[in-house]
């Protein structure tokens, strides 16, 4: 609690306080009976007689129920004292009322008259605090029965001269007009104290976050929240919500929860839980149209069921159209639950059906798809596909699971869909940095007599290059894209004529991207396609070294000046880094200028499919000193990359991130980068942190004064221990020969933190729990073993421009 909530209590309960009331507003979740559990606890403390209720369904079957509820224990303990002290009418007229006190009219009772009862009840609270003093608190005011909100009224605007305080809580949104004017005139005459809750501090919130949770998974909690307390625990208790915002089943809420949502439900009648249930398989946001077919209500009962989730305040409309959304992602996670499973099936059915005949966005449509029983056709196919290829860079589980359910056995496809669909399969895996599954896809797709379309066999074998790179076979990614580019450029007929004059090391400058133009013009895919291929090529020279020559250059230059075209931002930023990477200032710098106005210019969303040309702008402005852009552009990639579930990039991004903090004499902040990277890496299941990293942690140790072992690093046989990783294959060489942690971690480049996560890799694949049996196990499996250093591979000497490998650009 706040020092001013503190102090508002001290002087509410001081004997004589002026203030006679008050009044919490908040929204739901936002700790309004957490105060007054806290009031309560006050004046109890204090010597306050208390009496306290909170609506339900029994109490509006009696009159005056919110009130009955809260004093019907008082009365009793009061006794016959109360007896004396009423009159003959207002005991006749309690005894209809209240239970406690049905013996003192056992005759006839007299007939209802509302402002005879208000006057009985004031009566009551008047004497039954002469003694002590008495608190009355009322919780969620706004679901009270109308006879209790009368009698509220008849209370405030008629004070009591005995020590009575009233407190009530609710929701302002779903208080009548008639109680908010009672409750402003109250306040206005200073007899009760208006609060509002709003949001919590961030530090406050931020508080609250369970620990365990990522950054990422963190700042979701804390966003969706919109710094409501209790609304972050229930979402904390909870799966965490698609990092893109798409479309999701929710997940099943906390018994707590879900109870204290339900109560939200209780007057819903049963078009209201239909038109919710349905809106709640639809998404957070959804349409009434489609809402309404959904529900299988009439268009009048429909429009009946969405005005009680209105008044409930379980659905708020967006802007003035036909669309709503739910109050919060509780509500619809209990809206959903609730309902039956048999009927949930059935209502995504049907909805996926609505929205093919209305042509619904993609993304809705296959989540719809997801949880039905069977898909019907290519259509629904194309659907799943076309969703999973415009979410793979915003969500990449969410692209896997629609893939997925496109290629079940059970569907029959078309061919070339299939395909799509395992593209697409292979790329998501890749971003989830699941690297050898993803590689396992795209060979099967380049398999022998696969016959791929030309344009989706360059961005399969584009991908599959990016595969290469992040597991570290360069030499791999190097000869598939060789040999892809002779193949584009000997299919002339398909390919285009211009596509083998892009790839001619005859031509080059100005003249090159003259016969580009001309080719693009003749057909437009062959220069994309190549341009895929060189730019693949491209990013490859950058991180590992290798020819770059004119037709690369050239077919670069054409991406980068076709403003619209998918690549153009990462054309661009290629073309900067490699003016960079072979020490052309001049060049590097005008080109560096126009790659990072247009990736500035880029919304969050549409940048989500450049990170790693970012990853490259970074290295190009931090040859021409561009310190601090280059750090604000390796923040803004790296927290995309983790929103967005990028994980293949982050180890590359967090090292530029930590090269840019170098530079700017951030020690602690570097080491925290350089470590992360690391373990980014290791996570990813890479043998060997990628290059960045590695020069990262090389130029922190040198400042830290820590010297390399000028031996090759030991590395375990190829035959021993096979269930291990070539890395920890290396780490388990160096523990048997006795190496502490903080050595093997000067030997292999590494955090000390590192090599214990590696280890604990190691002890569970092994099934050990010492370091000794790690060295008994690999002393059996290789009584003398002789590792030896792996050669660093040497491009074939070519007519071209080298780029050096194995350093990044700085």
């Amino acid at each position: 609690m706040t020092a001013h909530w503190q102090q508002l209590l001290d002087e509410m309960l001081t004997p004589g306080a002026p203030t006679r009331g008050l009044e919490l507003m908040g929204e739901a979740w936002s700790g309004k009976t957490r105060r007054l559990d806290e009031l309560t606890r006050r004046a109890t403390g204090t010597g306050w007689q208390v009496g306290r209720s909170r609506p339900d369904r029994l109490q509006h079957s009696a009159p005056f129920g919110l009130f009955l509820d809260a004093l019907d224990d008082l009365v009793t303990e009061a006794g016959p004292r109360l007896r004396e002290r009423l009159t003959e009418d207002e005991q006749q007229r309690l005894a209809v009322l209240f239970p406690s006190m049905s013996h003192l009219a056992p005759g006839d009772r007299p007939d209802r008259d509302l402002y005879r009862e208000c006057r009985a009840v004031r009566s009551l609270v008047g004497h039954l605090a002469d003694d002590c003093g008495l608190l009355i608190v009322l919780d969620d005011l706004h679901r009270a029965d109308a006879d209790s909100l009368d009698l509220l009224g008849y209370l405030l605007e008629r004070p009591l001269t005995a020590p009575v305080m009233i407190a009530v809580a609710h929701r302002p949104r779903q208080l009548g007009y008639r109680t908010r004017a009672v409750l402003a005139e109250a306040a206005a005459r200073g007899l009760t104290r208006r609060v509002e809750l709003g949001g919590c501090e961030d530090a406050e919130l931020a508080a609250l976050v369970p620990d365990g949770l990522d950054d990422g998974a963190r700042r979701s909690l804390l966003r969706r929240s919109g710094g409501n307390p209790g609304l972050l625990l229930a979402l904390a208790e909870m799966e965490p919500a698609s990092p893109s915002g798409l479309p999701s089943v929710p997940a099943q809420p906390s018994a707590r929860a879900a109870a204290a949502a339900l109560d939200d439900f209780q007057l819903l009648g049963p078009a209201g839980r239909a038109m919710v249930g349905a809106a709640a398989v639809l998404g957070d946001t959804f349409g009434l149209r489609i809402a309404v077919e959904v529900s299988q209500l009439d268009e009048a009962e429909a429009r009946t069921g969405l005005d009680e989730a209105l008044a409930e305040d379980l659905v708020r409309p967006v802007g003035d159209g036909p669309d709503f959304r739910f109050r919060d992602p509780v509500v619809r996670a209990v809206a959903y639950h609730s309902a039956g499973r048999g009927w949930r099936s059935g209502a995504h059915a049907r909805a996926a059906a609505a929205l093919r005949i209305h042509q619904g966005p993609a993304e809705l449509r296959a989540q719809q798809l997801l949880h039905t029983v069977e898909v019907a056709d290519d259509d629904d196919v194309q659907a799943l596909v076309d969703a999973a290829e415009d979410t793979v860079f915003h969500d990449p589980g969410a692209a896997l699971r629609w893939a997925r359910h496109a290629l079940r056995p059970v569907v029959t496809a078309d061919p070339l869909l299939r395909a799509r669909a395992q593209s697409v399969q292979g790329r998501a895996l890749l971003h989830e940095a699941e690297f050898e599954e993803s590689a396992a896809a795209f060979q099967r797709l380049l398999a022998p007599g696969a016959g791929l379309p030309v344009a989706l066999r360059a961005e399969v074998v584009s991908s599959y290059a990016q595969v290469q790179r992040m597991l570290g076979r360069h030499e791999a990614a190097r000869e598939l894209l060789r040999e892809e580019i002779a193949r584009s450029d000997a299919a002339g007929a398909d390919a285009g004529a211009a596509a083998g004059a892009v790839a001619g090391a005859a031509l080059c400058g100005s003249a090159c991207a003259a016969h580009c133009d001309r080719a693009a013009a003749a057909d437009p895919g062959s220069v994309s396609r190549c341009g895929r291929l060189r730019l693949a090529m491209t990013a490859l020279v950058l991180e590992a070294g290798g020819q770059w020559g004119s037709a690369d250059r050239a077919a670069l230059t054409v991406l980068a000046d076709a403003a619209g075209h998918p690549a153009h931002p990462t054309a661009l930023v290629a073309l900067a880094a490699t003016e960079a990477q072979f020490g052309r200032s001049s060049d590097a710098a005008e080109h560096t200028v126009r790659a990072a106005e247009l990736i500035d210019s880029l919304a969050d969303e549409d940048l989500a499919a450049h990170l790693e040309a970012v990853q490259w702008l970074v290295g190009a402005e931090l040859f021409l000193g561009r310190t601090r852009e280059a750090e604000a552009h390796a923040e803004r990639a790296t927290a995309l990359a983790r929103r967005f579930g990028q994980r293949h990039l982050l180890a590359g991004l967090l090292a530029g991130l930590g090269h840019t903090r170098l530079r700017l004499g951030l020690l602690p902040e570097a080491l925290a980068c350089a470590d992360e990277a690391e373990e980014a890496s290791l996570a990813s299941g890479s043998s060997r942190p990628p290059a960045h990293v590695t020069v990262l942690r090389e130029e922190l140790d040198l400042l830290h004064g820590i010297v390399r072992p000028a031996t090759p690093v030991p590395e375990a046989p190829q035959p021993m221990l096979p269930e291990l990783s070539g890395r920890e294959r290396e780490i388990s060489v160096l523990v048997s020969r006795g190496h502490t942690n903080q050595r093997i971690a000067h030997f292999l480049e590494l955090s000390p933190k590192t090599v214990e996560t590696y280890l604990a890799r190691i002890f569970k694949k092994l099934g050990v729990c010492s370091r000794a049996e790690v060295a008994a196990m690999v002393g059996r499996a290789a009584p003398q073993p002789q590792p030896q250093p792996q050669p660093h591979p040497q491009p074939h000497p070519q007519p071209h421009e080298t780029v050096p490998s194995g350093r990044p650009v700085r």
